[in-house]
């Protein structure tokens, strides 16, 4: 009798741990399924992140700075029309209508590495040395292929030009 009272207490004794362990269980699902959904949240831990970022991989990342789709077009067609027109300038070394032209296409919310390229050595060659070193900068950060050579060959030359001032 003694054998089965215990026998009896043990069981009961484990049955309640079990439900003791799924009550903390169905707490702790709970509360993951409440938790902040950011990266540095309880989700980074156990990678639930990486799940976040598949799910909404295409999802713009960014908000358009154009009123619509046809005023995104229409810019567009605006900025190669002035693109070509810098470009062509710049191949006739014309730097004064290259800076005019490539100004216009910047303007329209466009860029590319190259015409801040363009643009640098222009401005350089105009003697505006301020808005030629930022004009490399942007293309060195752009992705112009050569960008951090131009920029730093362009800081040797533009000490020289301060030593001359200078004397």
């Amino acid at each position: 009798m003694k054998k089965s009272i215990i026998s009896l207490v043990v069981l009961s004794c484990s049955v309640m741990s079990g439900y003791a362990q799924d009550a903390t269980l169905s707490q702790m699902q709970a509360e993951a399924r409440t938790a902040d959904r950011i990266p540095k949240g309880d989700r980074s831990h156990y990678g639930l992140w990486a799940k976040d970022f598949i799910n909404n991989w295409n999802k713009p990342k960014v908000k358009s700075h154009f009123a619509s789709s046809e005023d995104s077009i229409s810019k567009h067609k605006d900025f190669v029309m002035y693109y070509s027109m810098a470009y062509y300038a710049y191949r006739d070394s014309d730097y004064a209508h290259m800076v005019e032209y490539g100004d216009s296409a910047l303007k329209t919310g466009f860029d590319t590495p190259e015409l801040w390229f363009y643009l640098a050595n222009s401005l350089e060659q105009l003697g505006n040395y301020e808005r030629a070193l930022t004009a490399y900068q942007e293309a060195k950060d752009k992705g112009f292929s050569a960008g951090g050579k131009a920029l730093s060959e362009f800081k040797k030359r533009l000490k020289k030009i301060q030593k001359k001032k200078k004397k």
